[in-house]
């Protein structure tokens, strides 16, 4: 795989739902029940090598552990539509549903090769590319990325109905997608249009700019649309050591969506080189851009890269981005949280306009998950300067962020998180 397929991979990969990590329990999280509230907001479920940290979020977010916790159970955390918990067991496409109970207690329910309805049976499903997964708003279908091993095979798309009795997926269709298709899927907060970006390579060529939209019909099938993407044009590269400036395109990475009908979307800029061994360099910082979907799923933006805010990276010639770890809209839609190695960004999100920079949290911590419930708490798992797991909380508006009641809290080795709100 070329550097520049590196590239996009982990550009869409790294902001995903989930992510799966080995580590081992040795969390300082209060046993007795919290006083806040009687009835807990959210449910935070946090990866733990075969086993599953479970927590309960009071009102005021403070944590304390489900009874139960840490259950047995090893899957990647990637979606739940608040009765059942969804993920891939290791080193497969198979998707594992674990029920919650009211009180987060977990219990398997069902197990799905997904690989059974590979429409295209010679082209054999790798999971060693990570797969994802989306739920819906509903919580009623279940989409999944189908990435093929080999080239030239193409990504297929899958629709699962849930099964809210028992959590079991019933295949609906599959819908074609393009070469190099990624798991990234992003549902537009209207729940009509769900998009995939991806940014493939073959062998060394320049890249295609893509995302590909799907529309939602009535029975939660997915249908390719007709509809597309704007991605705004790219400066020049100045910063390329050997001469410039050079043309250059924007790659997209992750999105992310508002309540309604607005997006945000990641940008890298790459070099027009054509053929080179190891793909075309990137240059500059991250981009991000803001859209506005039409009745039809088009994104339309006024973002250039003149407006657009940017995420830092480590170098600007061929550098790593130091936020492109976690990318999540608060559920209000007006706030945008970027993580990453440098801490966390919080920015303004202000629908189709450009963003505005709000406030830095936890610089000198390395975040690689953030997830919110719908009580603005906002929670960001990663490791402090001293190498140590820690899980914040903080509440988070647009006029005020604090830190939550008995945050941070000591996780070590800590993984893939996933949030269940509750209200």
């Amino acid at each position: 795989m070329s550097r520049l397929i590196r590239l996009a991979v982990c550009l869409v990969a790294l902001f995903a739902v989930g992510e799966a990590f080995a580590q081992t329990p040795d969390a300082e999280i209060d046993e007795t029940a919290s006083t806040a509230s009687s009835a807990p907001v959210a449910h935070v479920y946090i990866g733990n090598g075969s086993k599953i940290l479970a927590f309960s979020a009071a009102s005021n977010g403070k944590l304390t552990a489900v009874p139960g916790s840490p259950f047995n159970f090893n899957i990647s955390l990637l979606g739940a539509n608040r009765y059942y918990l969804f993920g891939f067991l290791p080193n497969s496409a198979t998707i594992e549903s674990l029920s919650m109970a009211a009180s987060g207690a977990l219990k398997k329910a069902k197990t799905l090769d997904t690989t059974k309805f590979n429409p295209v049976p010679d082209c054999k499903i790798d999971y060693q590319q990570g797969q994802g997964l989306r739920i819906d708003h509903a919580g009623l279908e279940l989409y999944n990325a189908a990435i093929p091993e080999d080239f030239p095979c193409k990504t297929y798309y899958q629709s699962y109905r849930i099964n809210d009795d028992d959590g079991e997926l019933t295949f609906q269709n599959d819908v074609e997608g393009i070469l190099g298709g990624s798991t990234g899927l992003s549902v537009l907060g209207n729940n009509k249009f769900v998009y995939s970006p991806s940014c493939f390579a073959a062998f060394g060529n320049s890249p295609v700019p893509n995302v590909t939209v799907f529309e939602r019909m009535g029975n939660g099938e997915l249908s390719n649309a007709n509809a597309g993407v704007e991605i705004p044009a790219a400066p020049d590269d100045t910063y390329n050591p050997d001469g410039g400036p050079n043309p250059g395109y924007f790659c997209p990475g992750a999105i992310a969506t508002d309540p309604t009908n607005h997006a945000a979307m990641v940008l890298s800029a790459l070099e027009y080189t054509s053929g080179q061994d190891g793909g075309n360099p990137n240059y500059g910082p991250i981009y991000i851009a803001t859209y506005t979907a039409d009745a039809n799923g088009n994104l339309k933006t006024t973002s250039t890269y003149k407006n657009m805010a940017t995420l830092p990276v480590d170098n600007l010639y061929d550098g790593s981005c130091l936020t492109c770890s976690a990318l999540r809209m608060s559920p209000s839609g007006k706030i945008l949280a970027a993580g990453g190695s440098v801490g966390v960004l919080l920015f303004h999100f202000n629908g189709g306009s450009p963003l505005t920079k709000y406030k830095t949290l936890l610089a000198g911590n390395s975040i690689f998950s953030i997830l919110w419930d719908n009580d603005n708490h906002m929670y960001a798992l990663g490791t402090d300067s001293k190498g140590g797991g820690k899980l914040w909380v903080y509440t988070v508006t647009p006029t005020s962020v604090s830190e939550a009641t008995g945050s941070p809290y000591s996780i070590a080795d800590a993984g893939g998180m996933y949030v269940q709100a509750l209200k």
